[in-house]
């Protein structure tokens, strides 16, 4: 099978990582792979695999994009494809125009809960569409009616070669506590939250560290100097560590005693949360969105309300207070991503929807 992959950028984050190991499963499974998007840090990862990479900057969210579709409806022709599947809003308008043009199938794959728009709508316009979670399948029925009939719910998957299982992680007494947090410095993954929480952690668990592993976004670096004062003020500096953009999460994620995300809006899935769990690392999450389909509370991981910085510290506490806790909710997690969150898993599913619509199933 012939397959373009269209996504924004390959910088960093969930859908980008997500793009790269599934444009690599399914070279390894002999389909022939296109990746356009506008370049990054990850696009080495798809070289390296031999997977075809076109930089053209799909990023911009401008009408001078549409100019690219006679180019991609080019490659699409040059390279017979089958399938042209987007994965974000930008490429998605690009890709379902110069499919049209050259004659293929379109599908997307949804990853966030997108604003009731026009301009989203474009996501609800695959042949089928795929969801991350059933809580997005849920707002692409409900906000642009795409009928339950097209949707086809294909998990995140992660690589269990990659972020290896620790079975005995937490049968050693420890001294001090390092608590991760991974995700892009914005207000919506709850960084300031985050570390005012650790303000109460402190108070019973004073050597505890907190790991802060993201970068600020271009333009936003505002916020980032919002958290570093923050931990100032409260006197957590010298305990609040910034990674800054990282690319050794199973290093990080094996080091941790305890994984906390701390998303303030309805997060799609939650990738982070199974790269935890394939690595055996206990979690604490915001229960909202797709999260509550991976986390089950008290069995795979604990989880606390959005926003609220008191009942995140109790979590917290909670998961530092008792390790054979720790140790019940790593080993429930690592169960659950073995069962639903594979990389394999999610390749198959993913053929099985491109099948579907070449009705070669």
């Amino acid at each position: 099978m012939n397959i373009l992959h269209l996504v924004p950028a390959l910088e960093s984050g969930g859908v980008e990582r997500g793009t790269v190991d599934l444009a690599l499963a399914l070279k390894k499974f002999g389909h022939n792979i296109i990746v356009i998007s506008s370049g990054g840090r990850m696009v080495k990862y798809l070289e390296d695999g031999g997977v075809s990479h076109v930089r053209l900057p799909l990023h911009k969210k401008s009408p001078l994009t549409f100019f690219l579709i006679p180019r991609i409806a080019k490659v699409i022709r040059d390279n017979k494809t089958d399938i042209v599947h987007a994965s974000s809003r930008v490429p998605a308008w690009v890709g379902f125009f110069a499919s049209r043009m050259a004659g293929t199938r379109f599908v997307t794959s949804c990853h966030g809960f997108y604003s009731k728009h026009f301009f989203s709508s474009i996501m609800a316009r695959g042949e089928l569409v795929m969801v991350i979670s059933r809580a997005i399948g849920k707002r692409m029925s409900g906000a642009f009616g795409v009928p339950e009939k097209k949707i086809r719910l294909v998990y995140r998957g992660v690589d269990l070669k990659r972020f290896p299982f620790k079975a005995d992680k937490y049968d050693e007494d420890k001294k001090s506590y390092v608590i991760l947090n991974i995700g892009r410095l914005t207000p919506l993954k709850g960084q300031y939250e985050f570390i005012k929480a650790m303000r109460y952690v402190r108070e019973k668990f004073g050597n505890a560290e907190a790991w802060i592993a993201g970068g600020a976004e271009k333009g936003k670096e505002a916020y980032s100097e919002r958290l570093r004062g923050l931990a100032e003020k409260m006197k957590l500096k010298k305990c609040v560590k910034f990674l800054g953009l990282r690319e050794d999460t199973p290093d990080l994620l094996e080091k941790a005693d305890l994984l906390v995300l701390s998303t303030n809006v309805q997060e799609g899935f939650g990738r982070t949360v199974i790269e935890a769990g394939a690595a055996g690392c206990a979690c604490c999450a915001s229960a909202v969105g797709g999260i509550k389909e991976v986390i089950e509370d008290g069995v795979s991981g604990l989880l606390f309300p959005p926003h609220d910085e008191i009942k995140m510290a109790s979590a917290i506490k909670k998961m530092l207070d008792d390790a054979a806790l720790r140790k019940k909710c790593a080993r429930g997690l690592r169960k659950k991503v073995e069962e639903n969150f594979t990389l394999e898993k999610m390749a198959n599913q993913t053929l099985a929807v491109y099948r579907e619509i070449l009705g070669t199933e």
